[in-house]
This record gives C-alpha cells, sequence and structure tokens, in this order.
C-alpha cells in the first residue's frame, strides 16, 4: 500500500509540473523583425495516394512569399499509384528513388536537391494550416534557432483507437514542449520539424542512424542536443499539423513498436525519467489488479492508483485535447485509459528488446 502512495504522489507530482510548465500558445506574438527565411519544404511518401493530394495541395497555398519556398516531394517505391498522382500536381518537385529505399533515404535525396537555406518536413499523410511556414520562420527567428519542431494533432478522432491516438498526441505534445522550454530533453516529430540545411550537414545527415528504418526526427535532434545546437519548439495554433489515424489495431500496433525503437535515441535523463514513471505506475496497477484476484486487500492499493491516476490524466488530458481542438476525443477517455495500460507495457517491452515489424508493406526493423 505503502508503494502505491508513492507512485500515486510521484505520477501526480510529474504530470503537474508538465502542464505547469509545459509551453503554451501566446495570443499576442512577439513582434520582432527579421527577413523571412526560405524554405525547401521535404516531403517523403510511400503508399500515400489516398492522402497525398490533400498534403501537397495544403503546402502549395501557404500564406509565404512564393519566391521563399519550394515543395520537394520523394516518392519512396510506392505501389498504389502515388507516384502519378505527385506527377500530375502544379508547383512541386516530384522525384522517385532509384536504388535507395526507406524515409530516411526518400528525405536525404529531397535535402540533397533542395535550393533554399532551411528545410522543413512533413508527412505525406499530414495536411499544414495556411501560416505553418509562417509560424516556423517565426519560431526559428524568435529563439534563434538551428531545429525546430511543432504540435501535431490526429483527426478524425470519433472512434475508439483513433480517440486513443488523439488523447496520446496531445499529451506527448505537451511533453515535447516541456522538455523545449526546460531545455532538459529534446524530442521531436517528424511530421512537422524545421532546420538549417547547414545544421543537418555538419550533423552528418541521417547517415549515423541509417540502419534503423524510423527515427529521421529524434535521432537527428539528439545529435543535435548532444552538440548543442539551439532547439526550440512552435508552440503557435499556426504551426500544427494534422495527421489521420491508423487505420485499425494492428497497424497501431505496428507504428507504436516502431516509434519504441526509437527510444533509445531520446536526449536528455529527464526523458527516461518520465518514461520510467509512467511505465512504473502502469505495472503497479496491473500488478495490485492481479494480486487483487487472490488477496482482496490488494484492490484498495489498485483502487487508489485509478483514482489518482485517472484524475490526473484526466485533468491533462482535457487540457491538452482543448488546446488542439481535439476535445471530442475525451468521449472515448475510459476506453483509452484501458488502451494505454496495455500499450505502453507493450511498447517498452520493444524497446528493451526490439524486433522487426511491418510498416507500409516492408520487412523493417
Amino acid at each position: 500500500m505503502a508503494l502505491c502512495i508513492l507512485v500515486s504522489v510521484v505520477y501526480a507530482a510529474m504530470i503537474t509540473i508538465l502542464l505547469v510548465f509545459s509551453i503554451e500558445p501566446s495570443k499576442n506574438k512577439k513582434k520582432i523583425r527579421h527577413e523571412q527565411k526560405r524554405f525547401s519544404v521535404v516531403v517523403a511518401a510511400r503508399n500515400e495516394a489516398s492522402t497525398i493530394e490533400a498534403c501537397i495541395t495544403s503546402l502549395i497555398h501557404q500564406d509565404y512569399p512564393k519566391d521563399c519556398y519550394e515543395v520537394i516531394v520523394v516518392d519512396d517505391h510506392s505501389t498504389d499509384g502515388t507516384l502519378e498522382k505527385m506527377g500530375v500536381m502544379a508547383g512541386i518537385k516530384a522525384v522517385s528513388l532509384v536504388k535507395e529505399t526507406g524515409k530516411k533515404a526518400a528525405l536525404a535525396e529531397g535535402i540533397t536537391r533542395a535550393k533554399f537555406e532551411y528545410i522543413a518536413v512533413t508527412d505525406a499523410d499530414c495536411v499544414v494550416g495556411r501560416q505553418w511556414l509562417e509560424a516556423l520562420d517565426y519560431t526559428l527567428n524568435l529563439r534563434r534557432a538551428d531545429l525546430v519542431t511543432g504540435p501535431v494533432r490526429v483527426a478524425p478522432c470519433d472512434q475508439i483507437i483513433s480517440a486513443f491516438e488523439a488523447m496520446d498526441a496531445a499529451i506527448m505534445m505537451k511533453v515535447t514542449a516541456f522538455g523545449s522550454y526546460s531545455q532538459s530533453y529534446f524530442l521531436a516529430n517528424g511530421a512537422n520539424m524545421a532546420f538549417s540545411k547547414k545544421s543537418y550537414q555538419d550533423l552528418g545527415g541521417y547517415q549515423n542512424h541509417q540502419h534503423y528504418a524510423s527515427g529521421d526526427d529524434v535521432f537527428l535532434f539528439a545529435e543535435a542536443a548532444r552538440r548543442g545546437l539551439a532547439i526550440a519548439y512552435a508552440a503557435q495554433k499556426e504551426a500544427m499539423v494534422t495527421t489521420r489515424p491508423q487505420t485499425g489495431f494492428q497497424s497501431l500496433m505496428n507504428q507504436r513498436k516502431r516509434w519504441a525503437t526509437k527510444t533509445r535515441a531520446y536526449a536528455g535523463r529527464a526523458i527516461w525519467l518520465i518514461q520510467a514513471t509512467v511505465a512504473a505506475t502502469q505495472l503497479c496497477l496491473l500488478c495490485m489488479v492481479i494480486l487483487g484476484l487472490f488477496y482482496p486487500s490488494a484492490w484498495k492499493a489498485a483502487l487508489l492508483l485509478i483514482v489518482v491516476k485517472w484524475t490526473v490524466d484526466f485533468v491533462a488530458l482535457w487540457n491538452a485535447t482543448g488546446w488542439q481542438q481535439n476535445r471530442q476525443a475525451m468521449k472515448f477517455f475510459l476506453h483509452g485509459q484501458v488502451i494505454y495500460l496495455y500499450m505502453i507495457l507493450y511498447s517498452a517491452w520493444h524497446a528493451l528488446f526490439p524486433g522487426q515489424y511491418e510498416w507500409k508493406g516492408r520487412e523493417v526493423k
């Protein structure tokens, strides 16, 4: 019982700190004089025929000077007609990989062809707002940053699985923002980031972690943190990128297994402490529930953990989903808690013991 009380207090304190000290969007922008940066927007695409048109349309209609950005879309050997759809769309450079395969190879090819000094990256299943580039430009200049990442939301979120993803993404954005604000650790999301081409080249691009299929975001930012480059978080709502949810539970599992392989790249002891606290809380709760089947007194400890955790999580998620205008996902809060109990332990296992997984029709590791 004493252990459960300790775990509850530590977990509640951690979530409270993340909420209080995370970056919140400011309604009043600080006016800064600066010359607008020029961006090469690079998108890696594989089997995204159903989403690529919406993605490209959102990118070519930015409220940003047309002579200050270009859009480069690199096809990674798609088999569903993605390349053909790219080829008929005006306003982009459509490129196709010839020998290399994988997202990092596609991004590297696009960056090689980039003519501007800054690279902005999003995914082929995402849609950006009209002021996305302006928001990235603002943060790069305000923070004098070498690399910037920004918020990602999942929509629609009107089903159990998609609602879970939306809530999980919302709270992860809070965690990411807190790390950037406190400079204690650095996370990133490949669906929404920007960096100077010089920084990318100085870091060696993706070569140091090419053997990992995933991690084009966190590996790059981790190396940048180790070398002391300036990293910032674009907290404005205009910087928000919207991605679609996974198509089903198995697809979600493959995604989480893929993400788990990146865990070792996280830069900063604080993020390891956060992950360990979350995993320990879930493990303690599961153990108390199992023990309760044999020792009724264990249910008191389990109930304490459930009440504390679910209360803290509800407040945190209500805040996070509200900022992302995704509060409809909260209808499935209880379903999400059950899924999360399994998912966090599943992810922890695959972080410790990574293996192969299927992603976009390929067996990768």
